[in-house]
């Protein structure tokens, strides 16, 4: 799918005759051209149009596909790994955006949707002046979208040691292993997640250097130095995010041994009324003659029978005294 964006200094709007507005652009317009899960034509077309060669877009699982920077002459090819809401397995959901950056025009490929790009087109569309903006410092803001998928990743992870913490203190379980599995993969993805976004630092710290590249600017080389501050910030959420896996595991080791506590003080309670029973039949099975008839009559079989029971009852009137149950 083929989405174009056209902005000028007084609003941004979708175009569909995108080929004939990139041979009248204007200084102060900017054209974005997004291509999601796009089609060989499609490719083919707007490679074609931009004057791109034979560039391939990379996608997820390429060797290629990380985070990188490639210079040309007419034009810069930005490679970055965002994040995609709407993929639920850890070990899929980064996502590669190939970005294309011209003079006054801007191409963004990827084989996924992005939902922190969504909001982006979103925020962008209708009145504004992103016109004035140069393609690179457009690129800086739509990049800074992309960080942001990082962050609301971090932010799920967060969410999900909350509300595990409370259900490991609300409802202990028998069997922690499920709970520590579901620790041990948020240390994957988190780990995963924070390997993917490390790089983008070093390639946001070269294009805050306009001498390097005949595309940016002054502005643009600006935008992309506080971008390097907000992966900075994404970084330290990670940490974060790792450091909260520690704490639950933490949460939930001092749960589980709460629980040992109680069923360890339910067994030496039990252990504790039952031993004067064990001691009085202990001695009445003894091979000692007391009497010829000591244990003959019923009425001294009751009577230890009930000194026990009022052994337990003193011991666990004792115990709730104290407080031990």
């Amino acid at each position: 799918m083929v989405t174009a964006y056209l902005f000028d200094r007084r609003q941004g709007k979708t175009i569909d005759s995108w080929a004939d507005s990139v041979r009248g652009l204007s200084e102060s317009e900017v054209l974005w051209l997004d291509l999601e899960n796009a089609s060989e034509d499609e490719g083919r077309e707007a490679r074609e149009t931009l004057g791109l060669g034979d560039e391939r877009f990379l996608v997820a699982g390429d060797p290629d596909g990380r985070a990188r920077l490639e210079q040309h002459e007419s034009y810069l090819r930005v490679t970055v790994v965002g994040v995609s809401d709407a993929e639920s397995d850890p070990e899929q959901e980064t996502v590669v955006v190939d970005c294309f950056v011209g003079s006054n025009w801007v191409l963004t490929a990827h084989n996924a949707a992005i939902a922190a790009l969504d909001d982006f087109r979103e925020i962008a569309e209708g009145e504004g002046e992103i016109g004035i903006l140069d393609a690179p410092s457009f690129l800086s803001a739509l990049l800074e979208w992309v960080v942001t998928s990082y962050l609301r990743a971090f932010d799920e992870i967060e969410e999900t040691l909350e509300e595990f913490d409370v259900t490991a203190l609300e409802r202990p379980s028998g069997d922690p292993e499920p709970q520590i599995a579901m620790l041990v993969a948020a240390r994957r993805r988190v780990g995963n997640l924070r390997r993917t976004l490390a790089p983008h630092r070093e390639l946001f710290a070269a294009l805050s250097r306009s001498e390097f590249d005949p595309i940016s600017s002054e502005g643009s080389a600006e935008r992309f130095a506080e971008l390097t501050s907000k992966v900075d910030t994404a970084l330290a959420s990670a940490r974060d995010a790792k450091d909260g896996i520690a704490s639950s595991f933490d949460v939930l080791i001092v749960r589980t041994e709460h629980r040992t506590n109680e069923i360890m003080k339910v067994l030496t309670l039990a252990s504790i009324l039952l031993l004067p029973g064990a001691l009085f039949a202990g001695i009445a099975g003894m091979n000692v003659n007391f009497s010829a008839h000591a244990f003959t009559q019923s009425g001294l079989f009751w009577a230890i029978i009930a000194a026990i029971v009022l052994i337990a009852l003193a011991t666990l009137a004792l115990a709730r005294l104290r407080r031990w149950i």
